[in-house]
């Protein structure tokens, strides 16, 4: 995630920006002119929220991996099918919060 910061006065206005178009957006409804701002985007912001995503919307997917192999076995159609679904879910975070 990044914080917008206002370039003439050199004060943080927002955090939680996503990417350049919506740090763009929310610099517009704040009435900061599109020049006077400047996006920064800050690891540990961005770590933490990718930890918390990860948590929410993919570890129980590797769990269902894991039980998967367990009953059925590592090259069984059921574990195979249950991580691509954890790995899919794995690359979708990262997508949304990139390193």
């Amino acid at each position: 995630m990044a914080l917008l910061k206002q370039i003439s006065t050199q004060t943080n206005f927002a955090g939680g920006i996503k990417d350049l178009v919506h740090g763009a957006h929310i610099a517009e409804e704040a009435g900061v002119a599109a020049d006077d701002f400047e996006v920064i985007f800050n690891t540990d912001e961005v770590q933490t929220l990718r930890r918390k995503s990860y948590s929410a919307q993919s570890d129980y997917l590797f769990f269902d991996y894991m039980a998967a192999v367990a009953e059925f076995g590592d090259s069984s159609a059921q574990a195979s099918t249950a991580k691509t679904a954890w790995l899919a879910q794995r690359e979708a975070v990262k997508t949304q919060f990139p390193k």
